[in-house]
């Protein structure tokens, strides 16, 4: 006579196996998304605190507090869905202009920055916000690790030729950092190409941060 005790046992066995795949598969996507929230959330903080420190001239032409109005770029030079802020003082003067911006130029990409201009489009100060570059090579250039960037301070995009000496332009390179130092120049004449062009009151507000 057939015995059925066997298949219903390998069908008891498959069906425990699809739920424990399905529980494990649920289980690594939640902390997958959880994950990346915090990532989120800790980029969004530490851009903050960056934000605050782009502008370092504005509070002597402010009036009173200044607050940024945050808005979104996207453009082919600088990436899609960039973060800007509009700064102003309380009587709605504009101080500057604050954004991220992407280059996948870098050795390691993408090299994620961030730059301020002043009310006459000449650049504040500039500082990275996501670098992977190579530790000890390419890192060279954080301002954590010097003053490399400080060059880059009040010149507008006609002020210069954007690119390293190397090939014919008018910035300084770190030693075997040559193309990270290269992404740098390029990056930042596209950013101030957009800062210039752009209409930052048509653009789309921030999503509020959680």
């Amino acid at each position: 006579m057939f015995n059925s005790q066997p298949n219903a046992r390998a069908i008891f066995s498959g069906i425990s196996l699809a739920v424990i795949a399905v529980l494990c598969t649920a289980g690594v996507l939640y902390v997958q998304a959880d994950t990346e929230e915090h990532i989120q959330a800790n980029r969004v903080r530490y851009e903050q605190e960056l934000v605050n420190k782009m502008l370092p001239n504005a509070q002597k032409e402010a009036t009173g507090k200044i607050t940024y109005r945050c808005k979104l770029i996207s453009d082919k030079l600088i990436g899609k869905n960039m973060r800007a802020y509009i700064a102003q003082d309380e009587t709605g003067k504009v101080l500057g202009y604050i954004s991220n911006y992407s280059t996948n130029r870098g050795y390691s990409n993408p090299l994620i920055m961030i730059g301020a201009v002043d009310s006459n489009m000449r650049i504040s100060k500039i500082d990275f916000m996501v670098s992977k570059e190579t530790p000890g090579i390419g890192d060279k250039l954080d301002r954590k690790k010097g003053t490399y960037l400080d060059m880059y301070d009040n010149l507008s995009i006609d002020d210069a030729k954007w690119d390293v000496k190397k090939f014919g332009g008018d910035f300084d390179y770190i030693t075997g950092a040559t193309v990270t130092s290269r992404a740098v120049a390029l990056a930042t004449h596209d950013f101030l190409k957009v800062m210039q062009k752009i209409d930052f009151e048509s653009l789309k507000d921030c999503k509020p941060s959680n």
